[in-house]
C-alpha cells in the first residue's frame, strides 16, 4: 500500500527524502526585518513626538470604528487594521512574536507561497483586530503586535503541520494533506497544541492582567487561520 493510499500516513504522495529542519523563506526574513527596523527608528531615531504620532497612526484603536470617518484621520483609519501588526511594544514583545512567526510560518510559507502569505496576514491581522473590537465592545484601547498573525499562522497549521509533531516526518510538513477541521481537531497532536495554547492566551490573560495579553484578538486570529486555512492553500502538486 502506497503512501497516498495508506489513511494513518500523514502524507499525499511522496516528498522529498530529506529536508533541513530550518529553511526560512526570504519573506520571512523580510518580515522579521521590517519589523525590527521599526522598531529601531522609534527607539533611537523618532522624536517622543513623533513616535507618538506614529502609534496612533499605526495601531489598532477600536473606537476609531464607532464614529464617522469624516471626524478623524483616513490614513489611520484605513492602515491601523494592518500597520498594528508591524508595531510592537517593545525588543521582548518583537522578539517573542519574531520566533513564533518563524516556527509557525516557515512550513506554512513554503507551502502556500510569497502572494498567500501576505494576503493571509493582512487578512488575519484585520480578522484578529476587529475580533477583539468586537468581544470588548469596542473599548478603549491600543492594540499593537504581530500576535494575531502569528495565532492565525498557527491555527493554519494545525490543519497540515502540527499533527506531524514527534514525527520524523515533520520536516517535510510543507508536504502533508490538508485535513477538514473536524479531521484535524481529531489528532492528539493538535487537540494538545489548542489546549495549551488556550491556557496560555486566556488563562494566564485573566489570572494576570498586567501582562497586556490581548488574548481576544489571538483567539480571533487562530480560529481564522485554522477556518479559513483551505482559502489559502493551494493544490499539492505531485
Amino acid at each position: 500500500m502506497t503512501p497516498a493510499e495508506n489513511p494513518r500516513d500523514p502524507f499525499d504522495g511522496q516528498p522529498p527524502a530529506r529536508e533541513p529542519i530550518f529553511n526560512i523563506p526570504g519573506i520571512l526574513i523580510l518580515s522579521v526585518a521590517l519589523m525590527a527596523l521599526i522598531e529601531l527608528l522609534r527607539a533611537y531615531v523618532l522624536t517622543p513626538d513623533q513616535n507618538q504620532m506614529l502609534v496612533l497612526t499605526g495601531a489598532f484603536i477600536p473606537p476609531r470604528y464607532v464614529h464617522p470617518l469624516a471626524e478623524q484621520s483616513a490614513l489611520a483609519y484605513f492602515a491601523g487594521p494592518v500597520a498594528y501588526s508591524l508595531l510592537h511594544g517593545g525588543w521582548a514583545h518583537l522578539a517573542s512574536n519574531s520566533l513564533f512567526l518563524v516556527i509557525f510560518a516557515t512550513p506554512l510559507t513554503a507551502r502556500i507561497g510569497v502572494a498567500r502569505f501576505l494576503v493571509l496576514w493582512i487578512t488575519s491581522a484585520a480578522a484578529s483586530a476587529f475580533f477583539l473590537a468586537v468581544v470588548s465592545g469596542f473599548e478603549d484601547s491600543i492594540l499593537v503586535g504581530a500576535s494575531g498573525v502569528v495565532s492565525a499562522m498557527a491555527g493554519a497549521s494545525c490543519r497540515f503541520a502540527v499533527p506531524l509533531l514527534g514525527s520524523q516526518r515533520v520536516t517535510q510538513a510543507r508536504y502533508a494533506p490538508r485535513l477538514g477541521m473536524i479531521e484535524a481537531i481529531g489528532h492528539r497532536s493538535v487537540l494538545s497544541f489548542v489546549v495549551f495554547w488556550l491556557i496560555f492566551n486566556v488563562v494566564v490573560a485573566g489570572v494576570d492582567p498586567s501582562t497586556n495579553i490581548a488574548w481576544q484578538a489571538h483567539l480571533g486570529g487562530f480560529l481564522f487561520g485554522y477556518l479559513t486555512f483551505g482559502l489559502f492553500d493551494p493544490p499539492i502538486r505531485h
